[in-house]
């Protein structure tokens, strides 16, 4: 393994220690929410007010970002670390001014905004909206300024630090709760505010190591800042369709009951952290030779190594799904049911987290082949596949919603991360050639099998299994361990005997990220 190929695997395996720290701290965030606000109209109120800063201007912010990495490294081959640090100053204070201009536009026309969005709502709702809207709008100032530094960081090769920015913005809202009696929902959406402050005091310094100096500079006519802008459009297409899904789910679940938006987003928060934490892991692994192979034009080896990383993601996700399908309710009461989350906020958001979990291979597999067509330098496709996507999900959330309430909305998302996964597949076909997926229909026939004895398992304990403490919280947490624990031994058990070859690559993974972990403990 040559130096890079360590360096490369060193980092990523650092960054998905960090992103599942900072996942975990952002979920004990919805769970304090959860316990606080339940699936009340407030909550709808706040998460409907960051829908438009929080989504789509996050998307044309993000846009820059993306596009501001591969100008700063031409710029730094080209003329130098000086020039580029006056780059960043000018990308920053003008993305940081159009930002301010922005936020200030959407404060003052919050009221039309909301009216014309979330038309389910009722008056209360609206107001409330508008008036934590005013508040949320002003984020998107930081927000910009955020991506602008982790940008810098990554180009620079620090991975980590913009991972874990998460943390103080987490930590602050967490702590707004103490001051509901004060203000309510609108210290949270004040948090909001402070919390993406925090990130940009929490990258400065790291920046500086790197060579960050700042200087105040708003020469719009420079050759770069204008390519930077030239660029945004067609990234932000890209990217901005996928984040349409959520405008539509929450508009369409505005005319639902109350607290239909809550469980959704609960429901979300827990599904992601659960899929996209392995899904990281596995990407993490497979992305650098993915890069290797097709660089050296080693296609046999770039296809085995796909099709490894597909297989593994089978057999982990398979019964994941399963397991979160049977239990799903058991899931959320343990995480969520305590104080405002009563058991019909469990209704609600156990029903959403049942559907979405259908997804689960969906959504890793289109993980994982989108990084492909990065290693193989091609981000078109994945856009238009991606919009075509969004408008399949638009259907099937506008036929679905009318039978399910909320959980069509999920199971919309979770098919339609299937119908994504077909157009890549597609796709990648065309422009690699015959991909032999056989021995994938092989591990996934045997994969479900296992599960489905794993689900037998997991029946069977929950029958003749039942562990009682004075503490209800207690006794939900012990008893849903033990499930878990049974049904992940007679998965393993199963799926061993069955003798599938990417189990001995998993196993293999594991050591060496265990051993990794621990030379970072004792470090």
């Amino acid at each position: 393994m040559s130096d890079n190929t360590k360096k490369i695997t060193k980092a990523t395996f650092l960054v998905v220690l960090a992103t599942i720290l900072s996942k975990i701290f952002g979920f004990l965030r919805e769970v304090v929410l959860g316990a606080v606000y339940g699936t009340s109209y407030k909550l709808d109120s706040l998460i409907a007010a960051q829908l438009l800063p929080g989504v789509f201007f996050a998307s044309i912010l993000a846009s820059f970002s993306t596009t501001f990495i591969p100008i700063y490294n031409e710029i730094v081959v080209k003329e130098g670390k000086e020039k580029a640090n006056k780059f960043v100053n000018k990308s920053l204070f003008l993305i940081s001014t159009c930002a301010l201009f922005i936020a200030v536009v959407g404060c003052i026309f919050s009221p039309f905004i909301v009216d014309l969005i979330f038309r389910g709502f009722d008056l209360q709702r609206k107001v409330l909206t508008s008036s934590l809207m005013q508040i949320t709008f002003f984020y998107i100032i930081f927000l910009g300024a955020n991506y602008i530094f982790q940008a810098f960081l990554q180009s620079n090769e620090n991975f980590v630090v913009p991972v874990l920015v998460g943390l103080p913005f987490n930590a602050i809202i967490i702590f707004s709760i103490f001051l509901k009696d004060f203000l309510d929902i609108s210290a949270v959406a004040t948090a909001f505010v402070l919390g993406y402050f925090s990130m940009v005091l929490f990258q400065i310094p790291f920046a500086k190591k790197k060579g960050f100096k700042l200087e105040v500079d708003f020469n719009i006519k420079d050759e770069y800042i204008q390519k930077m802008f030239k660029l945004v459009l067609p990234v932000f297409i890209g990217s901005s369709v996928i984040s349409l899904n959520s405008f539509v789910d929450r508009y369409l679940a505005s005319y639902l009951q109350e607290g239909s938006i809550s469980a959704l987003n609960y429901a979300e928060k827990l599904n992601g952290l659960v899929y996209s934490i392995f899904s990281a892991s596995i990407s993490a692994v497979i992305y650098p030779y993915l890069s290797r192979f097709f660089s050296s034009n080693q296609k046999e080896e770039f296809k085995k190594y796909l099709i490894l990383s597909i297989n593994s993601l089978i057999l982990i996700m398979i019964p994941i799904t399963f397991g979160v399908f049977i239990l799903n309710t058991e899931i959320v009461q343990v995480v969520y049911e305590r104080g405002a989350f009563d058991k019909k906020s469990t209704y609600l958001t156990s029903g959403a987290l049942m559907f979405f979990s259908l997804g689960y291979l969906g959504y890793a597999v289109r993980d994982i082949l989108s990084r492909t067509f990065y290693s193989i330098q091609d981000t078109l496709t994945p856009m238009k596949n991606g919009i075509i996507a969004v408008f399949v999900n638009i259907g099937l959330n506008i036929i679905l919603v009318r039978f399910l309430q909320h959980k069509g909305l999920a199971l919309g998302t979770s098919v339609v991360a299937y119908v994504s996964v077909f157009l890549l597949l597609r796709s990648l076909i065309r422009k690699i050639g015959k991909i032999n997926f056989k021995n994938s229909f092989i591990v996934l026939l045997k994969s479900i099998f296992a599960s489905i004895c794993m689900v037998i398992t997991i029946t069977v304990v929950k029958r003749f299994v039942y562990i009682q403490t004075p503490h209800i919280f207690l006794t939900r947490t012990i008893n849903l361990a033990i499930q878990i624990f049974c049904g992940a031994i007679s998965y393993s058990i199963v799926i061993y005997t069955l003798k599938v070859n990417e189990v001995k690559w998993l196993f293999e993974n594991s050591k060496i990220a265990l051993s990794k972990f621990k030379d970072l403990v004792t470090k």
